[in-house]
């Protein structure tokens, strides 16, 4: 059951549905952000259904509703879910209730996430440029503040404010926003490509073309003249259509939908035999705009499209005591809503594993060892945080990479997350693993039980979910070759 253990781009594929989010990087640098006007009313009183589909199959369905108040609008916004991860059918839902002022400023939010037994709220008030949080997760309540940079637009808004301007093809507009999923601030931009008709069910409606970016990923959305969702559709597969309430929560009586992550693998001519001997291994990149990823760096050598890969050797590591206490590593000590490394249970069980063992090295290693053997492996659907994890004692690679961070941190090891691919039988997989400071970087992987992790760990991005989202410019794009 090996492939089982590389579940990792679940949670990503999750968050591509959630968003309609198509891949590509946006590398210019926006000019002023556009302001919303408060004197118009762009909205009245609606209420939307859509069908979401992978791959053409119906997986789901969302709804959303906008009310007008005297000062404001307020919005309702559902969505049902049944994704297939390696032959396991993982149902979830979500649930967002947000406020905007008269110029379509967030005011407050509050978004849940169920999936099985895995449960997750956050909530949010805007003050001044300060946005307070409060984040329910495991039984637990932490609070946090963002200084936000600019004042946050609610996605919902975007579309029917732009069909209110001047539409030549071509126009670009853009937004501050604020994302209540991964915690977030992003600037989303939208670009009007023409006007066209499209059939929804048997009807020819038209429609406004655009293209839509937010967190460095686009989809093409059609709406109509009010700014209506009515199609969406990305690259990576996912769309949704507008359909009647009844038409949308109509799901298949299939019970098992296509394999997201089977789906998502990236398959090679060349197999890599006896992976795990591998001190070093040539990959030939293609299919995507290679300068938007970490892939140069520690044991990554990128040269134009040829990356080579060298296993660290452990035996000339320099010996490093913990707490590690260098300054410039504080940052990967720190506590993080999702790595609540601070908690007492954290606390505490860290330094019931690690013991009096003094060296980074060993308590490294026995933290890895507990968190694979008392971590069940399973696809999980989750906004992936370290204190969930240890109360279920289960998930895929983001579960198993974030608790053990989280204990490694509190051990007073610099840990952080990354986020790439892994070859297993015949392919490669998204996935996500750890590399710890032991004088220099080093990759782990908690949920295969390497140390160091193979040689086909193939790092392309670092950062908790708000950044594992760009990982969707890969999907259905990155060609691998072995050299």
């Amino acid at each position: 059951m090996i492939v089982r253990r590389s579940i990792g781009v679940g949670i990503v594929l999750f968050w591509a549905v959630m968003n309609f989010l198509l891949i590509k990087r946006q590398s210019v640098v926006p000019p002023p952000l556009l302001t919303l006007r408060g004197s118009e009313k762009i909205i009245a009183a609606s209420e939307e259904w859509w069908g979401i589909y992978y791959r053409g199959e119906k997986i789901g369905y969302a709804s959303q509703s906008i009310v007008p108040k005297a000062k404001g609008y307020e919005l309702h916004d559902y969505s049902r879910l049944n994704l297939n991860l390696l032959g396991t059918v993982q149902p979830a839902e979500t649930r967002l209730e947000m406020e905007a002022d008269e110029d379509w400023i967030l005011q407050r939010f509050d978004f849940a996430l169920r999936s099985k037994e895995i449960g997750f709220k956050a909530r949010g008030a805007v003050t001044n440029n300060k946005l307070s949080l409060d984040i329910d997760s495991a039984g637990h309540r932490s609070s946090r503040e963002i200084t936000l940079t600019q004042a946050p637009y609610l996605l919902a808004s975007l579309k029917p404010y732009v069909v209110t301007q001047q539409l030549e093809t071509g126009k670009k507009f853009y937004f501050a926003t604020f994302d209540p999923s991964t915690l977030s601030q992003q600037v989303a931009t939208i670009i009007i490509e023409g006007r066209e008709q499209i059939r929804i069910g048997n009807r020819l409606e038209p429609a406004i073309k655009m293209r839509q970016s937010f967190a460095g990923i686009s989809v093409l959305s059609w709406v109509d003249v009010h700014g209506r969702t009515l199609k969406e559709e990305s690259a990576a597969g996912m769309s949704m259509t507008r359909q009647s309430q009844d038409e949308a929560k109509k799901l298949p009586s299939r019970s098992v939908p296509s394999d997201m992550i089977a789906q998502a693998a990236i398959p090679i001519t060349t197999s890599i035999p006896d992976v795990k001997s591998l001190s070093a291994v040539q990959l030939k990149l293609g299919g995507v705009d290679l300068t938007n990823f970490a892939l140069d760096g520690g044991r990554q050598k990128l040269t134009g499209d040829r990356l080579m890969v060298i296993r660290e050797d452990l035996t000339t590591l320099t010996p490093t005591a913990i707490p590690v206490r260098e300054p410039r590593l504080q940052t990967f000590l720190q506590p993080t809503a999702f790595m609540q490394s601070d908690h007492p249970a954290i606390k505490s069980l860290a330094a019931r594993i690690v013991g009096s063992e003094s060296k980074a090295l060993m308590a490294s290693i026995k933290l890895k060892d507990w968190v694979y053997r008392e971590l069940a492996k399973e696809p999980t659907i989750s906004i992936p945080n370290a204190l969930e994890v240890l109360r279920v004692k289960k998930g895929d690679c983001n579960e198993h990479t974030v608790l053990f961070n989280a204990l490694a941190r509190a051990a007073g090891i610099p840990a952080k997350t990354v986020v790439g691919v892994v070859y297993l039988r015949g392919a490669f997989y998204y996935h996500a693993w750890s590399e710890i400071w032991l004088g220099r970087w080093v990759a782990l992987d908690s949920v295969l039980n390497q140390f160091p992790a193979d040689v086909t760990h193939v790092k392309f991005i670092e950062g908790e979910i708000d950044r594992q989202v760009d990982i969707l410019q890969l999907i259905g794009n990155l060609k691998i070759e072995v050299l």
